[in-house]
């Protein structure tokens, strides 16, 4: 092998131990589904839909939408479900 590409060779396993490695916080996106309560003026995840107490005055819409309406989290589970992960940083890119 010539010297440049063993050189490119530890580059790049170099890069890829430590993109497994180095962790950085995932939060969710703007564009996460929600479902908002126009009466109660709240957010819930759809994973926390079924035990929440909400009214019949329902919108599926965007996590960006409800923060702009200035709607709080329904519930802890609502929280839970939006909380940063940590992931490895390569996996977060996925």
């Amino acid at each position: 092998m010539k010297k440049g590409t063993i050189i490119w060779l530890v580059v790049a396993i170099a890069l890829i131990i430590f993109g497994f490695t180095i962790e950085v916080t995932v939060t969710p996106s703007d564009e996460t589904r929600v479902i908002i309560d126009h009466t109660q003026k709240v957010y819930s995840a759809p994973a926390c839909y079924d035990q929440a107490e909400l009214t019949n005055n329902l919108e599926e819409t965007t996590l960006g939408h409800a923060k702009d309406l200035e709607y709080v989290s329904e519930s802890n589970c609502t929280e839970k479900e939006f909380s940063g992960e940590k992931k490895p940083f390569l996996l977060s890119l996925f």
